[in-house]
């Protein structure tokens, strides 16, 4: 996905209506559109389009919200039940709700719609993160590095974190693989979006009216949709 930013193999917004509904070939490998446009191109400018959201999900949502997480695991008290509090305060409107708020008064683009989905999940993620926190923070084997003397930061980078990470992972790669389809539903959408930029979402829109005269142009969006957020996943889960 990330090629697509630097390279396309066609012009994803050159028309030519002499090759409207071409079928994949050798110079266009998955068929042009009704306007003649190389739909491989469009497909890869959405994806780098997706990856941006996914960055900004991941630095502001995922990141940040496992910081909040530990953070209250170890302050304990009125400190880490004040962050706490703040985590539920993103929990009560939906993600959705939130991207499309901020995609009809800002209109919608990759960072836009990446910091809307990050901040609406920072709440969850801090959840998260402070229940797996407090479970491992009452483990032998971290008690005992107390007892030594590790404590502050060296306890959370040394013992917490590091055994945080397997079950971290596999709920990020969930996670991030309904970012993913979320994006796509907001450009589906159309709030505030720019027609001519080809996210997979508003692909699929536009592409909806040629669903049973020429189902492949709906088949590839969809596809890409559905393999980013199955790898993401899968990858994730490995770890």
């Amino acid at each position: 996905m990330l090629i697509g930013a630097v390279w396309q193999p066609h012009d994803p917004d050159a028309i030519d209506l002499s090759l409207r509904f071409a079928p994949p070939s050798l110079d266009h490998w998955l068929g042009t559109d009704q306007l003649g446009r190389d739909v491989l191109a469009r497909l890869m400018i959405g994806g780098w389009r997706t990856v941006a959201v996914l960055g900004c999900v991941a630095a502001i949502g995922m990141v940040g919200g496992t910081v909040f997480g530990v953070a209250a695991a170890m302050l304990e008290g009125w400190r880490g039940a004040l962050i706490l509090r703040a985590g539920e305060m993103f929990i009560v409107v939906p993600t959705l709700v939130v991207a499309l708020t901020a995609a009809a008064v800002f209109g919608l683009n990759p960072v836009t719609a990446g910091v809307a989905m990050g901040l609406a999940g920072i709440g969850p993620y801090t959840l998260f993160a402070h229940a797996l926190a407090r479970r491992l923070l009452a483990e032998p084997f971290v008690q005992a590095a107390r007892a030594m003397g590790v404590g502050g930061s060296g306890l959370v980078v040394r013992h917490v974190v590091p055994n945080m990470a397997p079950v971290l992972f596999a709920h990020i790669g969930a996670n991030a693989g309904l970012a993913v389809t979320a994006y796509a539903a907001l450009a589906f959408l159309g709030l505030g979006a720019d027609p001519s930029r080809p996210d997979w979402g508003a692909m699929l829109f536009e592409y909806r009216m040629f669903l049973f005269d020429h189902p492949l142009l709906m088949v590839w969006p969809g596809l890409a949709i559905a393999m980013v957020s199955a790898t993401l996943n899968a990858v994730f889960d490995a770890h």
